[in-house]
């Protein structure tokens, strides 16, 4: 799925009304992380170097965008993040 998405917090702070969030454009995809046998932590992330958002969490959709959040690594901690997806192809 193509999208744009836009990253409403910075280093798990809501972005204030006079910053404009990062936005990036890419392909949607999830995967799992694998430690041995365990099934790991499911993510979703931008294809080419996108960011990742791990434990991901659809909370609204409406008409086409999707609201999800879930945490995402911040130098050395685990922060919340928010992702506002605008869905502009469905391949």
């Amino acid at each position: 799925m193509q999208v744009r998405v836009q990253l409403m917090r910075n280093s798990g702070r809501w972005l204030t009304w006079n910053q404009k969030p990062r936005e990036f454009r890419g392909t949607l995809l999830s995967s799992r992380t694998r430690k041995g046998d365990e099934q790991g932590l499911s993510y979703i992330y931008l294809a080419d170097d996108g960011p990742s958002l791990y434990d991901a969490r659809v909370i609204s959709v409406l008409g086409n965008e999707v609201r999800i959040v879930g945490l995402e690594k911040d130098d050395s901690a685990w922060v919340v993040q928010e992702w506002n997806c605008e869905i502009l192809a469905i391949k």
